[in-house]
């Protein structure tokens, strides 16, 4: 698959928001693979499914319930505020987005929040908040809580350095952890409908 910024801008004034998604965000083809690591599609495929293996052997989530999003997926952001801005453009590297469909994780991750609210957290707390009720959980806010942070950074800190090793990805890597495939599918539409109206505006 041929991941051409005029074809995805075609795609998203001529698609469906789920038809974008499908064939965009949740089949195998990987523009981070392919494109940026220059493999072939078929080695680029291999990848991912090493990427999942990592991630199932050391958080424990299922095989096919891992799935790369973002400007890595793609070569560019769909952020509709970004402008189709390409990956590694400008003068800050891009960051690897992984979602993590678990509905066992999800809560596993609400509720230690949960145990350690303190007045200190307010800010984390109310972007969680939003987020767990759209059915999400950002990485990036919940290891700003000093109790939460090591738990998780066990497991993912081992993840994170076999992916160095073994699919030669430096770029940082931020995880979002959805309570379902519903919840995806539900805010990555949300997002292309937003897309949408900037492009065609």
């Amino acid at each position: 698959m041929e991941f051409l910024l005029e074809n995805i801008k075609k795609d998203v004034e001529e698609l469906s928001e789920k038809e974008f998604l499908i064939k965009y965000l949740l089949k195998s083809n990987n523009w981070y693979f392919s494109e940026y690591q220059n493999q072939s599609e078929h080695h680029a495929i291999q990848q991912m499914e090493t990427l999942k293996e990592i991630l199932n052997k050391n958080i424990g989530v299922a095989f096919h319930n891992v799935l790369m999003v973002g400007s890595g997926k793609t070569g560019y952001s769909l952020a509709p505020n970004k402008d189709f801005k390409k990956f590694d453009e400008g003068d800050d590297n891009s960051d690897i987005d992984i979602a993590i469909i678990s509905s066992k994780l999800f809560e596993f991750v609400w509720e230690k929040v949960r145990i350690e609210y303190s007045i200190k957290y307010t800010s984390q707390y109310k972007q969680i908040a939003s987020s767990i009720f759209r059915g999400f959980i950002n990485e990036h806010n919940f290891i700003s809580i000093d109790e939460v942070r090591p738990i998780w950074n066990e497991q993912i800190d081992k993840a994170n350095k076999e992916i160095q090793k073994k699919l030669s990805i430096y770029h940082p890597v931020n995880y979002r952890i959805y309570r379902s495939w519903e919840d995806l599918e539900l805010y990555h539409i949300n997002g292309l409908r937003k897309l949408k109206q900037v492009f065609i505006n």
